[in-house]
């Protein structure tokens, strides 16, 4: 019960920028660069294969550091990594962006599908505009 509950303290936080982004998701916003936010979406899944969850946590914003602990985020994240085996690689990535319709504020952003030994996992992660992460989730 925990950790279900601990998975959705995670994923409603992360959920809530971009459902409380009203415009949708789009393409990359203008004050993204498609390369530099691959890169680092690629660290974060460099680090979650590591199963180094502090590196992700120190990725992101103060409110993402604030809202999780290292262990809480292995509790929910090991069992993809022990049931999946080894990484293999990225196999398909799409760009996308949103936009606050409160606050203007831009949201850059990649879904990932990760090829492992015994299955995949795919990644949706998010920065904001200062390339803090603010949304890692998998599925």
């Amino acid at each position: 019960m925990e950790r279900k509950s601990i998975s959705i303290i995670v994923t409603g936080f992360i959920l809530s920028v971009f459902i409380l982004a009203g415009c949708g998701q789009g393409g990359l916003p203008e004050k993204f660069e498609e390369e530099a936010v691959k890169e680092k979406a690629m660290t974060a899944v460099a680090y979650f294969n590591e199963r180094n969850y502090q590196g992700i946590i120190e990725m992101g914003s103060k409110e993402l550091q604030e809202s999780i602990t290292a262990e809480q985020f292995a509790e929910v994240s090991d069992p993809y990594l022990e049931q999946c085996g080894e990484y293999v690689k990225v196999s398909k990535t799409v760009v996308l962006g949103n936009t606050d319709g409160q606050t203007g504020e831009t949201f850059g952003g990649v879904v990932m599908v990760g090829k492992y030994e015994s299955g995949q996992i795919q990644f949706t992660i998010a920065f904001n505009e200062q390339m803090e992460l603010v949304q890692f989730i998998i599925r």
